[in-house]
């Protein structure tokens, strides 16, 4: 994953620049690992990037957490998930229409936004590529 794609808030491209599935698969491992306490993770997505949001649920899924199924939604509803679930994190995934961008906000369990040198560090954990995957592989729920 370019470094290019990490911004002060979010990770942000297009398809062209590297947001794809894999990139989305690595992020959500280096997610679970990275989040500080243990416990589920929701994810919610734009209607359009529903691929990228399986992509990144699986990964979370690999390191065994387990992965709330948010459906269609925003960051709004990415933090009243943690809230209302008492979740250690979230994720959500949008796309702009207007300039064809995708963006993928990642949440602590305080439902504050990863930003800055936390990002960095999620970049820094892709970059790696040391991921091990859990003895059990996380659940996947979807909420109703």
């Amino acid at each position: 994953m370019s470094e290019e794609l990490i911004k002060e808030y979010c990770i942000q491209g297009t398809t062209e620049s590297g947001i794809d599935t894999e990139c989305a698969w690595n992020v959500g491992k280096a997610m679970a690992d990275w989040l500080q306490t243990a416990g589920n993770v929701a994810v919610v997505y734009d209607q359009s990037q529903q691929q990228l949001a399986n992509a990144l649920m699986e990964g979370v899924r690999l390191q065994g957490r387990n992965v709330v199924d948010g459906g269609i939604g925003d960051s709004e509803l990415a933090v009243r998930h943690i809230n209302a679930l008492g979740l250690s994190g979230a994720a959500v995934v949008s796309f702009n229409q207007e300039t064809a961008v995708i963006s993928i906000e990642i949440f602590k369990e305080d439902g504050a936004r990863i930003e800055g040198d936390g990002l960095k560090e999620i970049h820094a954990l892709v970059e790696a590529g040391n991921f091990v995957p859990a003895a059990i592989k996380g659940e996947l729920t979807a909420l109703a």
